[in-house]
C-alpha cells in the first residue's frame, strides 16, 4: 500500500518539478535590474576612464548575479567612450555589430521595470553618437529613433524615473540641431527637437540635490552632457560659468577625480576667457591614474599655453600627433605646431609642419578644415593678427588690443583677408571688455566688407551681432542677424556658426519681437 501511495503522488511530484523548473525559466527570462555594489562601482570606474577595473567588477557581478542586466548596459558605456575618445576605425568596425547583441540580451529584461526601456534607449542613443563620428548618418537617425522610442516609453510609464530626463534631453538637443544639408535625418527619425526643452531635461539631473541615490550618482555624467552640449551654444558667459558651478562649488576649486570632468571645466573655461584658470584643471590631470589615455586633453593644454604665446606649448601638441590614433583635430595640431614655430620666428619650421596638414584624412571638424586651407593656400597668418587672436581667445584682451592698436596698421593688414580679420578682431574684444557701441561698428564693417567672402570673418561677425543684441533684449535685431550668418556661405566654421545660429533662433522663438 504505501509504495501505491508514492506511486500515486509521483505524478504530483513530478508536476511540481516541472511547474518550478518553467517558474525559473521564466524568472530568468524576465532579468532584473539591480544598481547594486558592483554596479556601482563599476560605474564610476567607466566615468573615471578606469575600464579595467570596470570590466573586472562587471565579470564579478555576472558571476555573482547572472540575471543582472546592468553589467549590459555598462558594457556599452565603456565601448561608446573608448570609441567617442579615441575615435579608432578598426575598434569601430570590431566593435560596432556588438549592438545587436546587447539589444538582444536587454529585451529579455522585465518590462514593468523603469530600467528596461532606459538601458535600451541608452544603449541606441550612445551607438547613435559613435555612427555620428564614423560617418554612418542613416544608421544613426536610425537609433535615435529607437531611443526616443524607448525613452518616450518610459516618460510615459515612469514620469519620476529622474536618470530618463538625460536621454531624453540629448535627443532633444541633437534633433534641434540637425544641419540643413542633413534635413533628410530629422525627416528619417521623424522627430521635432528643442534645444531648450532638451537642455533643461538634461539640466533636472545635473542640478538634482533629492534623496533618489542613482540620480544623484548621475549627475556627473548629465553635467558632462550639458557642458558638451551647450560649449558652442550658451548665450553668455554666465551660463557657460553656470554649468562649472554644478560640477563644484565654487566654480574654480579644483576637486577633480575624472578626465571627462576636466574635459568639460577646461573646455569651459577656455571658451569663455578662463584660460589661467583652464590651465590650473588641465594640470590636475596628472594625478589621475586612467586604464583609458584621452589623448585630447594634449590637446587643449597645448592651446591653452598658445592662446598665452607660450612656445612650450609644442610638446603638447607633438604628444597630441604621436599618441592619438583617431583622425580629428590632428590636422589642426599640425596647423598649432606651425604657429607656434612663427612666434619663435622659424618661416622653414612653419613651412614644415603646414605641409604635414596636407598629408592628413579628409577633414571633418571646422578646426581641421580651416587648417587645410591655411596649408592649401600656401600663405602664412601674419604675425600681428594672428598674436592678437591667440590672445584675444585666451581672454588677455588687454594684450590683444596692444597687438592691433600699437601696431601701424599697414603691418596688421596686407590683404583683404587681414582687413576683414582686423575689424573682426577689435569688434571681439570690445565686445567681450563691454564697449558694445565699437563692437557693433566693427562687427557691422566685417559683415558689410565679407559677406561675399570666403572667409568666415562676416559670418562670425553676424552671429557674435545676435548673441550682443540677444543679450541687450533687442530680439527683431538678433533675428536678422542669426539670420544673416546663416546666409553667408563661409568655407571656415561653416557648420559650428550655422548651428550655432540656428540654436539662437530657437533660443528667440521663446521672446516675443523687440527692436
Amino acid at each position: 500500500m504505501a509504495t501505491n501511495r508514492k506511486a500515486r503522488k509521483a505524478p504530483w511530484f513530478r508536476i511540481f518539478l516541472i511547474t518550478g523548473a518553467f517558474l525559473l525559466f521564466i524568472q530568468r527570462v524576465h532579468s532584473q535590474y539591480s544598481y547594486d555594489a558592483n554596479c556601482r562601482e563599476a560605474y564610476e570606474a567607466i566615468m573615471s576612464l578606469h575600464f579595467d577595473d570596470a570590466h573586472k567588477l562587471i565579470a564579478i557581478e555576472k558571476k555573482a548575479e547572472p540575471d543582472n542586466l546592468l553589467p549590459v548596459y555598462l558594457e556599452s558605456c565603456i565601448d561608446f567612450l573608448t570609441l567617442t575618445i579615441g575615435e579608432e576605425r578598426s575598434v569601430y568596425d570590431r566593435l560596432k555589430d556588438k549592438i545587436g547583441v546587447m539589444v538582444s540580451t536587454l529585451e529579455n529584461g522585465r518590462k514593468d521595470s523603469p530600467y528596461y526601456n532606459f538601458c535600451l534607449g541608452e544603449v541606441h542613443l550612445q551607438w547613435a553618437m559613435i555612427r555620428l563620428k564614423f560617418g554612418d548618418y542613416t544608421q544613426a537617425a536610425i537609433e535615435i529613433h529607437k531611443a526616443y522610442g524607448f525613452f518616450s516609453e518610459n516618460q510615459k510609464r515612469h514620469p519620476s524615473f529622474k536618470i530618463n530626463n538625460i536621454g531624453m534631453g540629448v535627443v532633444h538637443v541633437l534633433v534641434s540641431l540637425v544641419p540643413d544639408n542633413y534635413k533628410w535625418m530629422s525627416n528619417l527619425i521623424g522627430l521635432n527637437g528643442s534645444l531648450e526643452a532638451g537642455l533643461n531635461e538634461i539640466r533636472q539631473v545635473a542640478v538634482y540635490d533629492g534623496p533618489d541615490m542613482i540620480a544623484r550618482m548621475y549627475k556627473p555624467q548629465a553635467s558632462f552632457y550639458l557642458a558638451f552640449l551647450t560649449l558652442n551654444l550658451q548665450k553668455n558667459k554666465s551660463d557657460a560659468i553656470q554649468l562649472v558651478k554644478l560640477m563644484d562649488d565654487p566654480p574654480f576649486e579644483i576637486n577633480l577625480k575624472s578626465p571627462l570632468e576636466i574635459y568639460a571645466r577646461a573646455t569651459i573655461l577656455m571658451k569663455n576667457g578662463f584660460n589661467d584658470e583652464a590651465l590650473t584643471v588641465l594640470r590636475k590631470r596628472s594625478s589621475i591614474s586612467q586604464t583609458f589615455s584621452f589623448c585630447y586633453l594634449d590637446y587643449l593644454e597645448g592651446m591653452a599655453r598658445l592662446n598665452k604665446l607660450d612656445t612650450s606649448a609644442f610638446r603638447y601638441f607633438e604628444q597630441f600627433t604621436a599618441r592619438f590614433k583617431g583622425r580629428n583635430y590632428i590636422g589642426a595640431a599640425f596647423q598649432k605646431l606651425a604657429w607656434v614655430a612663427l612666434l619663435r620666428g622659424d618661416s622653414v619650421g612653419y613651412r614644415l609642419m603646414i605641409n604635414k596638414v596636407l598629408l592628413q584624412q579628409k577633414p571633418v571638424t571646422d578646426e581641421d578644415k580651416q587648417a587645410l586651407y591655411e596649408a592649401a593656400g600656401g600663405e602664412a597668418p601674419n604675425l600681428i593678427l594672428l598674436r592678437a587672436r591667440l590672445l584675444s581667445d585666451g581672454g588677455y584682451h588687454d594684450l590683444a588690443m596692444d597687438e592691433l592698436l600699437n601696431n601701424p596698421v599697414r603691418t596688421a593688414v596686407n590683404s583683404k583677408r587681414d582687413l576683414l580679420e582686423y575689424t573682426y578682431r577689435l569688434g571681439r574684444i570690445y565686445h567681450e571688455t563691454g564697449n558694445f557701441e565699437k563692437a557693433v561698428q566693427n562687427y557691422q564693417q566685417t559683415v558689410l566688407r565679407g559677406k561675399t567672402e570666403s572667409y568666415y570673418f562676416a559670418a562670425s561677425a553676424a552671429y557674435q551681432l545676435g548673441l550682443l543684441y540677444e543679450n541687450s533684449g533687442a530680439y527683431a535685431k538678433a533675428d536678422s542677424a542669426y539670420r544673416m550668418c546663416l546666409s553667408i556661405n563661409s568655407r571656415e566654421y561653416k557648420t559650428s556658426l550655422h548651428q550655432k545660429a540656428k540654436a539662437g533662433l530657437n533660443r528667440l522663438k521663446t521672446h516675443s519681437p523687440k527692436t
